[in-house]
């Protein structure tokens, strides 16, 4: 779907759907997104107020999303190893020792609480689907 826009009182070519798409995923604000989609703010929001425009833009957030978790996944793993090198390492300061056992608690406990939250969303979306 192309549409004209008006920029500053000045027509624009029709700007799509894609380019709009890049510009706020790319830009991550509304106005730096209209700048880079050579478009007003308000075509921006117009869009974001269609179903199908509005969907297409949340599933490719999420898709860039899951993507960014899938890569911190799997360096998760050389993160513990190093944090857990570093503890063990005999020639390691104790100011050092004590600074990677504290992120190894913190984030740890994060990631605990993180896991039990999703798991009881999952446990009410699951009575909720069986009502």
């Amino acid at each position: 779907m192309k549409i004209t826009t008006i920029k500053g009182g000045k027509p624009l070519k029709k700007v799509s759907n894609e380019t709009i798409l890049a510009a706020l995923i790319s830009c991550g604000s509304i106005r730096r997104a209209a700048a880079v989609a050579n478009c007003s703010e308000a075509t921006i929001r117009q869009r974001l107020k269609n179903d199908a425009f509005n969907k297409e833009y949340t599933d490719a957030k999420q898709t860039i999303l899951t993507e960014a978790c899938d890569a911190l996944s799997a360096r998760l793993t050389l993160a513990v190893d190093t944090l857990c090198d570093i503890i063990e390492d005999k020639e390691t300061s104790n100011t050092i020792k004590v600074s990677a056992s504290d992120a190894l608690l913190r984030h740890g406990l994060r990631y605990v609480e993180a896991v039990n939250i999703v798991k009881r969303i999952e446990a009410l979306e699951a009575i909720t689907e069986e009502e």
